[in-house]
């Protein structure tokens, strides 16, 4: 049902926790995520931190708010688990009837191996470039969740032969199962420039604090319901201190940035629902490189290690892990408009390749509007949006 993977969805990025290495800037969203050598020194912070002391024309700029949202359900998966408990209901009341077992068998087997990824972000920056030290205060929160049913193969045979249950018992062992991950980050991304061999090279390190929430919802299959994975029950939280690293260099129009991020390592555990699962930060290492013009911006980036998340020592295995490839464009009107577009590819085939597009409107290049969409599949998408000025 559309309707409860919107509010499912929506719940996410209402959560007081929202991610580990997520960059949420709606600019970079259109052209891919490819952000490492391409944002600027108002998204630094989300990106590459040494990006902060990159553009000597920039005095000052705040953005506020950026918000964004992604669904990933190419199965339809929420759809299925939501509407089994009616279809199972069905079942219960008339099991000898042939198409209600058929349907019922059906419907619980088109769960078996299926997952959905829903998440969202919310974030804001205040950014002051400088001839020396140029700083980034940033604060973004981010959550993530997967939808992972685990469907047993004798309830499916039970319900299409009832009459091998001789007391009549048509209870399932399956299991709905959400898990969900946030984070709300708390920074300052600290940058200045150096020059070596007449070159320009820029570094830069982000102290941060974060707090970390997972949620761990588990109910028997056809009891599912989208809305009510994220009680208090359901929930963990820690906090912790981490750290960021970023360069860059510059020649001219070229540029290559490097970012290392959540340097320390971190390993948060969920509520125990039958088991135990943890949700693993580890540091991601990321280089990228751009063309960078007043008219056209092209940038690529690419992660050098994979980004794990979720394991538990038993159960089914959570497939999850992405190492991502992310290329992007934009056009600018002479600072007054711009056209983006971008494509993200998984090395881990977990996520299906994504095009991204975007628009944004810059009136007298000191207010900035933008949104940007991803185009999945048709029951995959996501957007985000944001406003911005800089003087």
């Amino acid at each position: 049902m559309k309707k409860s993977l919107l509010a499912f969805s929506i719940a996410l990025i209402s959560m007081p926790a929202l991610a580990a290495n997520y960059s949420i800037d709606t600019r970079i969203d259109a052209m891919g995520g490819a952000g490492t050598a391409a944002a600027d020194f108002l998204s630094a912070g989300f990106h590459n931190p040494a990006l902060v002391a990159m553009d000597p024309d920039s005095s000052f700029g705040v953005l506020f708010p950026v918000i964004g949202l992604q669904y990933r359900d190419p199965d339809k998966l929420v759809d299925g688990l939501e509407d089994f408990g009616g279809v199972f209901d069905t079942f219960q009341a008339d099991p000898t009837n042939s198409d209600n077992r058929t349907n019922a068998a059906n419907a619980l087997r088109n769960l078996q191996n299926k997952l959905a990824y829903v998440s969202g972000g919310i974030g804001g920056a205040i950014a002051l470039p400088t001839s020396t030290i140029s700083g980034n205060f940033f604060v973004k929160g981010y959550t993530e969740a997967v939808v992972m049913p685990e469907v047993s193969d004798n309830d499916i045979s039970n319900i299409e032969n009832p009459a091998l249950d001789p007391n009549g018992d048509y209870s399932l062992t399956s299991q709905g199962r959400v898990l969900a991950f946030g984070v709300v980050d708390v920074g300052l991304a600290l940058a200045g420039n150096l020059e070596l061999a007449g070159q320009r090279f820029a570094v830069g390190v982000t102290p941060k604090s974060q707090n970390y929430y997972t949620y761990h919802y588990q109910v028997s299959v056809e009891n599912f319901e989208g809305d009510d994975w994220d009680s208090d029950a359901n929930r963990t939280e820690e906090s912790a201190f981490n750290v960021d690293l970023g360069a860059a260099w510059q020649t001219g129009p070229f540029r290559v940035g490097f970012a290392a991020k959540n340097l320390i390592s971190q390993e948060i555990k969920t509520v125990n629902r039958t088991r135990e699962y943890t949700y693993h930060i580890e540091p991601v290492y990321t280089v990228g490189g751009a063309f960078v013009t007043d008219l056209f911006v092209a940038a690529i980036d690419v992660d050098l290690n994979e980004q794990k998340r979720f394991s538990a020592p038993s159960g089914p295995a959570i497939v999850d892990n992405t190492q991502l490839v992310r290329l992007g464009a934009e056009f600018n009107a002479f600072g007054w408009a711009q056209l983006r577009a971008g494509y993200i590819n998984d090395l881990e085939n977990t996520l299906d390749g994504t095009v991204t597009l975007g628009l944004g409107l810059s009136p007298f290049n000191t207010v900035h509007f933008d949104l940007a969409a991803q185009l999945i599949d048709s029951n995959s998408y996501g957007g985000s949006a944001q406003l911005a000025f800089t003087f």
